[in-house]
C-alpha cells in the first residue's frame, strides 16, 4: 500500500470514525473539497474505503458517510497479561470475529516458550479460517523495548525475560508484527475508537490481576527515557501491604488486584465458602469494606497522576471495576476529592470504552494503526 500523507490522514480520519461526510472530511483535514474529492475517489479505488447510507433533512442533496472497508484487511491482537493470554482477529474496522485465551502459564513446560505460543497461535488461526493475516499487534502489561522488538521482562511472571517475540512471529506468519506495553495499546484503542477521539490529554488504566496504564500528553503516549514509562501498579502506595513480585514494598498491585481482594476477604470474617464477587454481589459488609478500601488507595494514586498531567479524562476498565463496581466509584469520588481542584475541572472519570477487551482492542487497534498510518 503506497499513500501520500494527504491520503494518509484522510484514510486516517475516516478509519476512527464511525463514519464521516466528505465535507466533514475537509473541515477536518483543511484540504479542499476538490483535493477531498480526488483522494477519496483513490481510496475507493483501491478499496481502502466504500460508501455509505446518505445523511441530512429536507429535500437537499443528502450527505454519503464513508467507512473503510471492513473487507480489506485482517488483523490478530495478541494480548499478554500476567494471568491470561488472549488472542483476537478482526477485521479492518477492528470488529473481533473469533478470539480464544489460554492461562499464561500454559506457556511455562519444557518446550521453548515462543516455539509453543507460536504453535497455538498457528492453530488457532487455522482452526478459524484466519490464515491470511496482514498485521500483528502485541500488547504486554510489563516492560518492552519497542525499538528491538522484545518484551524484557513481565513482573509477575516467569520464562518471559528478553524474547525477541515481534521477530520470531514475523518470521513465522509472514506480516508486520508490532508491539508495545499494554496500557499504552489501551490508549490508543481509546483515542482511535473509542471515548478519546477528539481527545489529546487523558490516561488509561485497566485493573484485573495486574495494573497496567496508558497515559497520553498532548497527543503523544507517555513512554520515559527507557520506555518504562506508565508503571501505575507499580508506584508505591502503602508500603504495610508487603513485598510486591517486582521487589519494591507496597505497589498499588499489592492493594487493589484481584487476587490481593480475594485474599484480603479471605483473611476477613466472611463467607469463606464464596468469592469476594459474590459476596460484594450479596451486601457483604466485608467485601464491601474491602472494595472501598481498594477504591480510596487507586483513586489517591489516580488523584496524584491528575495533578502531574492534568488529564481530560481518566478511563477505568478492566475485571476489578466491571465486577466489583463499588471499587470504581470509590475510585472516582477520591480523584475529586484528593487531587488539586484546579486540576479537576471539567475531568471525567469514568469507565473505559471496551471493558474486559480493552487489551485485546489495544492490541488489534497497535497492529491496524501502524500496518495502516
Amino acid at each position: 500500500m503506497t499513500l501520500n500523507p494527504s491520503e494518509r490522514e484522510v484514510l486516517r480520519l475516516i478509519y476512527g470514525s464511525d463514519g464521516i461526510s466528505r465535507k466533514a472530511l475537509a473541515e477536518m483535514s483543511g484540504l479542499s473539497q476538490a483535493s477531498l474529492t480526488k483522494i477519496t475517489k483513490t481510496l475507493t479505488e483501491q478499496e481502502q474505503i466504500e460508501e455509505g447510507e446518505r445523511i441530512g433533512k429536507g429535500l437537499g442533496r443528502k450527505e454519503v458517510l464513508l467507512y473503510a472497508n471492513p473487507r480489506k484487511y485482517r488483523y490478530l491482537g495478541i494480548d499478554i497479561g500476567s494471568f491470561s493470554i488472549r488472542l483476537a482477529v478482526s477485521d479492518n474496522g477492528l470488529n473481533i470475529t473469533h478470539r480464544k485465551q489460554f492461562q499464561t502459564a500454559h506457556f511455562s513446560g519444557e518446550e521453548p516458550l515462543l516455539d509453543h505460543l507460536t504453535q497455538e497461535i498457528a492453530a488457532f488461526l487455522e482452526e478459524t479460517g484466519s490464515s491470511a493475516i496482514d498485521a500483528i499487534g502485541i500488547g504486554v502489561s510489563g516492560i518492552v523495548d519497542a525499538g528491538l522488538r522484545r518484551i524484557v521482562n513481565i513482573p509477575n511472571v516467569t520464562g518471559w525475560d528478553n524474547l525477541h517475540i515481534a521477530d520470531h512471529l514475523s518470521a513465522a506468519f509472514q506480516c508486520p508484527v508490532y508491539l508495545d506495553e499494554g496500557g499504552r495499546t489501551m490508549a490508543l484503542a481509546e483515542k482511535m475508537k473509542g471515548k478519546a477521539r477528539g481527545s489529546k490529554d487523558f490516561v488509561v488504566v485497566h485493573i484485573g490481576f495486574g495494573i497496567v496504564a496508558g497515559i497520553m500528553i498532548n497527543g503523544s503516549l507517555l513512554r520515559g527515557y527507557h520506555n518504562v514509562g506508565g508503571l501505575l501498579g507499580h508506584t508505591t502506595v502503602d508500603e504495610s501491604a508487603g513485598r510486591c513480585r517486582c521487589g519494591n514494598y507496597g505497589c498499588l498491585e499489592n492493594v487493589v488486584t484481584f487476587p490481593i481482594l480475594e485474599a484480603a476477604y479471605r483473611q476477613g470474617q466472611g463467607d469463606k465458602s464464596i468469592s469476594i464477587v459474590e459476596a460484594y454481589a450479596l451486601g457483604d459488609k466485608v467485601a464491601i469494606d474491602i472494595c472501598l478500601n481498594a477504591g480510596k488507595a487507586l483513586g489517591i494514586a489516580l488523584s496524584n497522576l491528575v495533578n502531574l498531567f492534568n488529564p481530560e479524562a481518566v478511563y477505568i476498565g478492566g475485571a476489578v471495576a466491571e465486577q466489583l463496581p463499588l471499587v470504581l466509584e470509590e475510585t472516582k469520588r477520591t480523584i475529586l476529592l484528593r487531587a488539586n481542584r484546579f486540576a479537576t475541572v471539567g475531568l471525567r472519570p469514568e469507565v473505559s470504552s471496551f471493558g474486559n477487551n480493552e487489551g485485546l482492542m489495544g492490541s488489534l487497534t497497535l497492529a491496524a494503526s501502524s500496518f495502516l498510518f
